[in-house]
């Protein structure tokens, strides 16, 4: 390659406009969803939601300020009437109080299924490509990664997802092994893939039999400059 077209990579890439074929497999996954373009969220509002098979359902609402660190759970009290409970990320006192404690727990949960491919790169687990393998749920074949988080630090340390990866660089299916037990895991699909403003997120999953759903509804985000968003078919990249 010539001084000519070696700068005019180097540019490009710098840029953002390509991705390397040698960048970490989890940070080209978190860049398929945009998380470039991350720090143009203001806030982000969403409402975790599940359907288990015996008839139990679950619902939070969230409002996550990313540049404050504020996070408000949303609580419905019936008859219109709701309950708002905040509190910060960055306080670390703050995070020891019970009843802010367990909030946080829900948010971690509730939030690493709505944005997991960024945790790709905040949470900097180790990513393994494994190549092609057979899908979880169904037939097909997709590209496999394994993420392994460490054995120490957080809620569920040693925790393990393998991901199944379609030809669009989205994930297809996903399988949760706790503790990163080599055998079984909780397999759900990876559905209903949207454009919120400049970052692409999943809004539904199931398991196999269809009998487990969790799914976000009352999804919006607002941008540093005021526009308010909602999800939208993807845009071509």
């Amino acid at each position: 390659m010539n001084t000519t077209l070696r700068s005019l990579a180097t540019l490009v890439l710098a840029l953002g406009l390509i991705t390397p074929a040698w960048a970490d497999p989890g940070e080209k996954v978190a860049q398929r969803y945009g998380i470039d373009q991350w720090d143009q969220i203001a806030s982000i509002e969403f409402t975790f939601n599940v359907k288990r098979p015996n008839g139990d359902t679950t619902a939070r609402g969230w409002v996550w300020r990313p540049h404050l660190g504020e996070v408000e759970r949303v609580i419905e009290k019936g008859e219109g009437d709701i309950e708002v409970f905040t509190f910060n990320l960055q306080d670390t006192q703050d995070l020891e109080v019970q009843a802010t404690k367990q909030a946080h727990r829900q948010f971690i949960n509730d939030s690493y299924w709505f944005l997991f491919p960024f945790q790709l790169v905040w949470s900097d687990p180790t990513v393994t490509d494994e190549g092609t393998a057979a899908l979880r749920i169904g037939e097909g074949q997709a590209t496999k990664l394994i993420t392994q988080w460490p054995e120490v630090g957080g809620y569920t340390p040693g925790d393990a997802y393998d991901l199944y990866l379609g030809e669009d660089g989205l994930i297809q299916q996903w399988v949760f092994r706790k503790g990163g037990k080599t055998d079984g895991g909780f397999a759900t699909t990876w559905e209903e893939h949207k454009q919120l403003g400049p970052i692409i997120v999943s809004l539904d999953h199931y398991s196999g039999n269809r009998e487990f759903r969790l799914f976000f509804t009352d999804v919006k985000a607002t941008l540093v400059d005021g526009t308010v968003v909602e999800p939208q078919p993807i845009a071509e990249p």
